[in-house]
């Protein structure tokens, strides 16, 4: 069984999106047995401060899973909002999908 789930965002995030729907699907993967999630944003030009705080509450739902979330292509608008939000370092990040998903399988914690 694969236990990492990998989403794939694009274009604006913003407010005017439907609310919820990224904290809907991780919680949908927790569920099917998913343990640690991909979130690509490498096709994401910008996100604003709802959708940032949607993915915070992905992230904290998966740590309470014991899993681990990571962000992977982060383009630099986004780097920057992470920055000012001093949110840097609460994510994991990678360049690609690829890189992500190495990591959270050769060093996801027992």
């Amino acid at each position: 069984m694969n236990d990492v789930g990998i989403l794939q965002l694009a274009g604006r995030l913003t407010v005017n999106d439907q609310p919820g729907l990224l904290k809907q699907a991780v919680a949908s993967l927790v569920q099917n047995g998913v343990r640690h999630v991909i979130v690509d944003l490498s096709h994401v030009r910008y996100v604003d401060s709802t959708r940032l705080g949607e993915l915070i509450a992905a992230y904290v739902l998966l740590s309470r899973h014991g899993g681990r979330f990571a962000l992977a292509g982060t383009p630099p608008r986004v780097r920057a909002l992470l920055d000012v939000s001093s949110l840097t370092h609460v994510f994991e990040r990678f360049d690609t999908v690829e890189a992500a998903e190495a990591s959270l399988t050769t060093s996801a914690p027992v």
